[in-house]
């Protein structure tokens, strides 16, 4: 059993593949590090990721690996292909030696306040760190993790000690976000926001509970409830522009709920980036009655440093 610490590339870096996919936790390789992942990481195994904000390192997510498969056998399940969109299952070339790995949807973690990656937290971890006297330190801590670090048992409870200690702060709550930050905000940073923050989709509401679970496994983003009507809503979100298959997603969600829960009445809220415009006329008039759209979005402000 061996876990990682790996870079994660900036996908304007990696012809465009946003890899891992964070906000459905798999991550995919070829060749030695497909190998490596093949070999080497098992279920119950830890893949933490490091990338560059603002010119720090930081750790913004890890998985609590689940399987890893290889890449024919994920793409000939078709349930794994309706479900997950990562950039080695949609690919139609294979490569060598190249597999998927599927995070635990419970136990992994995108990290809401991102844990700086500095010399400090190496001298916790115990990881010898000799800069060059020219380099900065970000030009140091990415050339010593430009490959894949091996963890060991100690160093992981360390890291998961030291992200609990930063769960109750949002990376969302600083007072500004700098055009790169924006860039990265996941599914889950939106979630998380509108989970401490309900009352941005409407007066009175109030959240009830985040990934909740139907009987056949599958997950809904977010219930919230006007505390005053006591209506529910589903909320979905999404961080690009949205088409029909959207408008389904979430009809379905709440014929599901309404039968499950045996409740009535269930509204939709679908939070997203945009409508797709060869889409809009359609799911506008469709989405009149059950189901409101919010756009999300930033507004440009200057702070001084």
């Amino acid at each position: 059993m061996t876990s990682y610490l790996i870079p994660y590339i900036d996908p304007k870096k990696n012809d465009g593949e946003e890899d891992p996919l964070l906000i459905e936790y798999t991550y995919g390789d070829k060749g030695r590090r497909g190998e490596k992942l093949r070999n080497e990481v098992s279920k119950g195994d830890y893949l933490f990721f490091h990338t560059s904000i603002r010119n720090k390192r930081y750790i913004t997510a890890f998985y609590e690996v689940e399987e890893v498969m290889d890449i024919q056998k994920a793409r000939a399940d078709t349930t794994i292909m309706m479900k997950y969109r990562n950039p080695h299952l949609t690919s139609t070339e294979t490569h060598e030696n190249e597999v998927i790995v599927f995070g635990n949807p419970i136990k992994s973690v995108v990290l809401h306040t991102p844990l700086e990656f500095n010399g400090e937290l190496l001298k916790e971890l115990s990881i010898p760190y000799h800069p060059s006297s020219s380099q900065t330190e970000l030009a140091a801590l990415s050339s010593k993790f430009r490959n894949w670090f091996t963890l060991s048992t100690t160093q992981i409870q360390l890291l998961i000690k030291k992200v609990n200690a930063l769960h109750n702060e949002s990376f969302l709550k600083q007072k500004q976000l700098s055009s790169d930050e924006i860039r990265q905000l996941s599914e889950t940073h939106i979630e998380q926001f509108l989970v401490e923050c309900p009352s941005a989709l409407g007066p009175d509401l109030i959240f009830l509970k985040r990934q909740h679970q139907f009987k056949d496994g599958k997950r809904l983003d977010l219930l919230v409830e006007n505390s005053r009507t006591q209506q529910i809503y589903i909320v979905e979100i999404k961080n690009n522009e949205i088409g029909v298959e959207v408008l389904k997603q979430i009809k379905g969600y709440i014929k599901r709920y309404e039968h499950e829960e045996n409740v009535k009445n269930v509204k939709g809220i679908i939070v997203c980036k945009g409508i797709l415009p060869h889409f809009e006329e359609e799911i506008l008039n469709q989405s009149k009655e059950k189901i409101k759209i919010y756009q999300y979005g930033w507004m440009f402000s200057i702070q001084a440093v």
